[in-house]
């Protein structure tokens, strides 16, 4: 007899053992199978007895739906059985354990699903869907442990240097095992994150094959080699090594004599700093903590900055000169997130003759010094970060955001308002049409609902907890809320709207229409919006998200509907039975989605 069926069935029942039998109840591809299992029935019983088990459990509630799965799912494996061959011909071996204590997380298989792809598959906006990802922590994972290591193959570094280094470290020393199974000493940028992530998990049992790399490593696992080389026995051949002629070497020796804190190692660095050679030759070591060094970097950024100022007119045209900006903000640089005193008293000091550097710079070159002093001066202490605040009407736009940054961390909302709402207020007065007022109010909205979103140190890709974002957002003036409503700027509020503020859930759903109406799907803003407007606890978020997810059928895709999906879990349990209803009109890549989304809002506890 046919079974082609009975795969169907299994296959329907394998998903909802995944998924919870909770969202059984009514599944339309279980009530497509129906009909034609009660035709097969007609010249076979068992498909008869089959047919009745997946109506009842189709039919079944909340509290029947577990057994009625259970039933059914025996009742396929046993026809199935007795269908099939099972085993295999040969001598059997056993099977190496991997590692302990690694076990599935309860985590929705849709999501798995998105990451395993997500992880091993090409496509725009894969680095995004694993770093949201992170935020629900799904790792670690046997069931995605596989697919992340293949990650570290792929062609787009980020996603492969984002596995490397916050993805496969969570699993432990459990998966060397797997790592050197595919490690290749003489292979390429894979095999040298492999040795990176081995020396991660285990740097005392990964350092025979440090060693081995050092001798006999093709040149990327070479690099990786060096720069993980950081015992006091190692500094003859680091500083041999800083003297190559590959510039790649160089980075990593350096890289590794900054993090030996030894005065040997300080010296050569700062020799390369004093020396005739490029900065460039010194880059990796000039984030070094040792005294030594830091006293080098103030003193060479001291003799370039006299030296840019002095120079003739004439001089201010000539290569040399050029050379010597570029040096400057190489050395500016490296005073990144330092906070001692000497780099405050350096940094206040580069403030004051900012505009005298700035006149002498050649304007032949992209390197501009006025940006890096400023930047440093945001990360250094609260005296530099208040002088940028108290100075911020003379800065130009990049200026401008660096101090809105600093007032944000100097933590005094009121007073941060009264500094900078004006630029709002001007920028979209109605008697200024200048273009320069318009930009900064675009400035100020971006760099609040980054500091929200983000945190001060926005420019890193990672998002944090909706707990520390709820933190910012409460911390931030309501009077910004209020302006937001007053100019129609949407970038503000969807941040800043909150409960009980019946202007911006208004305006909040004046958007969600409009976009909802879009013949097209608009950008990813439609899923910012919504999740302002659940947020909030907007009256109508339950409509609104049904609206969504009825236009992104519409729209013809499942673009962003993961993100869409993600937020129906914050919703009341009670609304459950609404999305139900909404899955048989749903495509299967979207229906499979919203099933795990649903099971989590009828699991989810009523307090929550």
């Amino acid at each position: 007899m046919s079974i082609a069926v009975l795969g169907q069935v299994y296959d329907e029942v394998r998903r909802l053992s995944i998924a919870g039998s909770s969202v059984a109840s009514g599944d339309f591809r279980l009530q497509k199978l129906i009909a034609p299992l009660e035709k097969s029935g007609e010249k076979a019983p068992v498909f008869k007895k089959v047919a009745e088990a997946v109506t009842r459990l189709v039919e079944s509630t909340e509290k029947s739906s577990a057994e009625a799965l259970l039933d059914l799912s025996t009742l396929v494996n046993a026809i199935l059985y007795t269908q099939g061959q099972t085993g295999l011909e040969g001598e059997l071996a056993p099977v190496t354990q991997v590692g302990t204590g690694i076990l599935p997380k309860r985590t929705p298989s849709s999501i798995l699903k998105t990451l395993n792809i997500a992880l091993t598959q090409a496509g725009s906006g894969r680095l995004e869907v694993i770093q949201e990802s992170l935020r629900r922590e799904p790792f670690p994972d046997p069931r995605l442990l596989e697919s992340a290591i293949d990650a570290l193959d792929g062609t787009y570094h980020e996603v492969s240097d984002l596995v490397e280094e916050k993805i496969l470290p969570q699993y432990g020393m459990a998966i060397i095992p797997l790592l050197r199974e595919k490690y290749d000493l003489k292979g390429k940028a894979a095999d040298a994150r492999r040795l990176s992530v081995l020396h991660r998990v285990d740097p005392e049992g990964t350092k025979p094959l440090i060693h081995e790399a050092l001798e006999d490593g093709s040149k990327e696992v070479k690099i990786e080699a060096i720069s993980k080389l950081r015992e006091p026995t190692d500094l003859p051949f680091l500083i041999e090594q800083s003297k190559a002629k590959a510039a790649a070497v160089r980075d990593a020796a350096f890289t590794a004599l900054a993090e030996i804190e030894s005065p040997e190692a300080a010296e050569v660095i700062v020799q390369g700093l004093t020396g005739k050679a490029s900065l460039n030759h010194v880059r990796g070591g000039l984030t070094s903590r040792h005294p030594h060094v830091l006293e080098t970097i103030i003193s060479e950024i001291r003799k370039s900055s006299n030296k840019i100022t002095t120079a003739s007119p004439a001089d201010r045209k000539s290569k040399p000169h050029v050379n010597e900006c570029e040096r400057l903000c190489g050395l500016i640089d490296a005073l990144a997130e330092r906070t001692d005193p000497q780099t405050e008293s350096l940094l206040l000091e580069l403030f004051g003759h900012r505009d005298q550097i700035t006149k002498a710079e050649s304007k032949d070159t992209v390197y501009r010094s006025e940006p890096k002093i400023l930047q440093r001066m945001n990360e250094c202490t609260d005296k530099t970060r208040e002088l940028l605040i108290q100075e911020h009407e003379s800065l130009d736009e990049t200026g401008l955001k660096l101090a809105v940054m600093a007032a944000m961390q100097v933590d005094n909302p009121k007073r941060f308002y009264d500094l900078f709402h004006g630029y709002i207020e001007n920028g979209k007065s109605a008697s200024t049409k200048k273009r320069d007022a318009r930009n900064k109010a675009d400035l100020i909205a971006t760099t609040i609902r980054n500091h929200v979103e983000y945190g001060h140190r926005y420019w890193h890709t990672d998002r944090t907890s909706e707990h520390q974002v709820a933190a910012r957002r409460d911390a931030i003036d309501p009077r910004w809320l209020d302006l937001a409503i007053k100019h129609d700027e949407m970038v503000l509020l969807i941040p800043l709207a909150r409960p009980g503020h019946k202007k911006s859930h208004d305006r909040l759903a004046a958007e969600m229409k409009k976009m909802l109406k879009a013949a097209k799907r608009p950008d990813y803003q439609i899923g910012d919006v919504l999740s302002a407007v659940l947020r909030s606890d907007h009256p109508q978020k339950v409509d609104l998200v049904i609206e969504t997810i009825h236009a992104m059928v519409k729209w013809g895709h499942a673009y962003y509907f993961y993100m869409i999906s993600d937020l129906i879990p914050r919703l009341p349990k009670s609304e459950a039975p609404r999305f139900e209803a909404l899955l048989a009109e749903l495509p299967d890549v979207m229906a499979d989605r919203l099933i795990q989304s649903i099971a989590e809002l009828k699991n989810k506890s009523e307090a929550s």
